[in-house]
């Protein structure tokens, strides 16, 4: 997924469907198409491409040009801190066929990076959904949920950076890129207590 910091000039036309999200890098998209392909003999359906894996942070969806540019200046009491996220459960929803992998505890500036976006999403009058954050990635579609296990292989994810990505329908499932990524803010190192003198 590439990933730009301003919009390209082919923005210039037209709405665009946008979300906000985690990305992982390409040694994480492969451990989790890894971990995908092994359930997908189970469950079959359709699985989703390494390069499209991410976790949605905040579902927007269509905007105009000038929405699109505020969504491209988040404030900077959105920024949390950077963290590690560990994908160590799974499971599949019946009612859609979705199965998800997600972590058995969520991080306390995952929960905080969501609970800014969304503060922030809605004081700007952009209509989200009204279901409380669930953090997961999407892993396979349309499967057969059969008896899954709720526990996978644990996939370790340092999280460092966050993203607006556009989703771009085509016929073969869409095409996501990203139109912006932030920085998370760095982890605090103890301080080093100096007991001497």
């Amino acid at each position: 997924m590439a990933a730009d910091n301003a919009v390209r000039p082919g923005l210039n036309a037209g709405r665009r469907r946008v979300f906000f999200a985690l990305w992982p890098d390409a040694s994480v998209q492969a451990s989790l198409a890894k971990a995908a392909g092994s359930i997908h003999r189970m469950t079959h359906g359709r699985l989703t491409s390494a390069a499209n894996i991410h976790l949605t942070l905040a579902f927007i969806g269509s905007v105009s040009l000038e929405r699109l540019a505020l969504l491209l200046a988040p404030p900077a009491e959105v920024v949390s801190r950077a963290f590690i996220l560990t994908l160590d459960e799974c499971g599949c929803w019946p009612r859609n066929g979705i199965v998800w992998a997600a972590p058995s505890k969520i991080p306390d500036a995952l929960g905080a990076l969501a609970a800014n976006l969304e503060r922030w999403l809605r004081a700007a009058q952009f209509e989200l959904e009204v279901r409380g954050f669930s953090p997961h990635v999407t892993l396979i579609r349309h499967a057969r949920c059969g008896q899954l296990m709720r526990s996978m292989a644990p996939v370790e994810w340092r999280v460092g950076s966050f993203s607006l990505v556009e989703s771009q329908p085509r016929s073969g499932g869409s095409v996501y890129r990203a139109l912006g990524t932030w920085p998370l803010a760095p982890v605090r190192s103890p301080c080093l207590r100096n007991d001497h003198g």
